[in-house]
């Protein structure tokens, strides 16, 4: 799907685009999606602009209609700094519902098609880079080494709530080469904030990509088809914001279960559309999977309606 049949099928209202002088060719596009943020966005751009870098890079600030003061903030942002930034100011009618949920997939996703450079990073709105060289030393490891699609580092979770330490998280951040199998299988899923990948699939996004409320996961697939992920040491941790705003705290276990589940469909689908039918076996294992957790948390919540409905799916 290119950007002009995504518009034609999403847009309902024009976007709009704040005047800039930014380059028409950087080499890294930063992709910043942020909605009710105003505690958190000022830091995050920060952390963006004090990278230093011997290339351009373009920030693509992606506002979503917020209501606590976010915009303006971004706004102000934009006009202090149109070489750096390109501000897209959203209307609340382009918000593309998944599972009855409004999500920000709008927004991500025509950032995405914006891009410019021939590397791309996210730094969600509520985030934060601690490392000023953090850009410069991953694009030019993605330089020399050519099997890489990607390259990331570690990062501290930090709970809004506790009054405690910054916590190191490495489940899912292997401080080591992740292969293509394990990325397209999301057997690791290295946290988005942290990743820099070679800009190879914004002109032909999956259209099952938009129908997820885990566009992240569905995108470390994605980008599995391409080469493998290299752990950088060198670099700082990021900070990774766990708060009650997150979408992630909002939702119950019954949720998060069907958001998976929805993932897993979508990448079998999309997998088996490429004839790769190894991949979409192995999701479709995954689905069955995800129906046994389901049966079992309906069923320990006393809902036997909704257990049998998934059990019928196993059979």
């Amino acid at each position: 799907m290119n950007f002009s049949d995504f518009k034609n099928r999403y847009q309902k209202q024009e976007v709009e685009e704040y005047s800039n002088q930014v380059t028409a060719s950087p080499v890294v596009s930063i992709m910043v999606q942020t909605y009710q943020h105003k505690n958190y966005i000022r830091e995050c751009i920060e952390g963006i602009l004090n990278q230093k870098t011997d290339f351009d890079f373009e920030i693509l600030l992606g506002e979503d209609g917020s209501t606590d003061g976010t915009r303006e903030i971004c706004i102000e942002y934009a006009e202090i700094y149109p070489e750096k930034i390109r501000l897209f100011l959203h209307h609340p009618d382009n918000k593309i519902e998944v599972l009855g949920i409004p999500t920000g997939n709008f927004n991500a996703l025509y950032n995405f098609y914006s891009t410019r450079g021939e590397f791309v990073a996210f730094c969600e709105g509520d985030d934060l880079w601690t490392d000023p060289l953090k850009l410069q030393k991953q694009v030019e490891h993605l330089q020399g080494q050519s099997s890489l699609a990607i390259t990331y580092h570690s990062y501290l979770e930090v709970n809004e709530k506790l009054e405690s330490l910054p916590e190191e998280k490495c489940l899912e951040q292997p401080k080591q080469i992740i292969c293509k199998e394990d990325l397209q299988r999301l057997n690791f899923h290295p946290l988005l904030s942290t990743i820099c990948f070679k800009n190879s699939i914004k002109d032909n996004l999956p259209e099952e990509m938009v129908g997820v409320i885990n566009v992240d996961s569905f995108l470390i697939s994605l980008l599995g088809n391409f080469g493998e992920a290299g752990f950088l040491e060198g670099i700082k941790s990021s900070f990774y914001r766990r708060h009650e705003g997150g979408i992630w705290r909002r939702k119950r276990k019954k949720a998060q279960l069907d958001s998976k589940l929805l993932t897993y469909q979508k990448l079998k689908d999309f997998y088996l559309g490429l004839g790769k039918k190894d991949l979409g076996t192995f999701f479709h294992r995954r689905i069955i999977s995800t129906h046994k957790m389901q049966v079992l948390y309906c069923l320990r919540s006393g809902d036997p309606i909704k257990a049998a409905e998934h059990l019928r799916k196993l059979l």
